[in-house]
């Protein structure tokens, strides 16, 4: 069995087609550590009329976002990155307007899943 990493909460990272709002349902930790803000009652109702606690959008998988530590090692210096999650329909100039909005621990850059690194500050 894994281990819990811990709370969750529901993180706003953007608009979808037709102006549908795109939720992330990431570690609390991360959330406070780059700034974002996370929703107060993350529920919705389903189709008999109750409310159930709301996850996200489905994931298209995780970014990886450097954060300010790095770790010496023999070969040379590492620098450690946060997984963030992001759903389906969020692509790169997506992905760089969420990041602007981080309050503290600004990122420089983000890796996707394929491995490629992007600037959030592109030109």
């Amino acid at each position: 069995m894994a281990e819990k990493l811990g709370p969750r909460v529901t993180v706003v990272v953007g608009k979808g087609k037709g102006g549908k709002t795109i939720h992330s349902f990431m570690l609390k930790r991360t959330a406070d550590y780059y700034g974002f803000e996370s929703l107060k009652l993350a529920t919705k109702k389903n189709r008999l009329g109750r409310q159930v606690s709301f996850r996200g959008s489905q994931g298209a998988g995780s970014i990886m976002v450097p954060t300010s530590r790095t770790k010496k090692t023999k070969t040379g210096v590492i620098t450690l990155y946060k997984a963030v999650p992001m759903p389906n329909g969020m692509n790169v100039p997506k992905i760089q307007e969420f990041l602007k909005k981080a309050k503290k621990n600004k990122p420089k850059h983000f890796r996707t899943v394929d491995g490629r690194t992007y600037p959030v500050d592109a030109k």
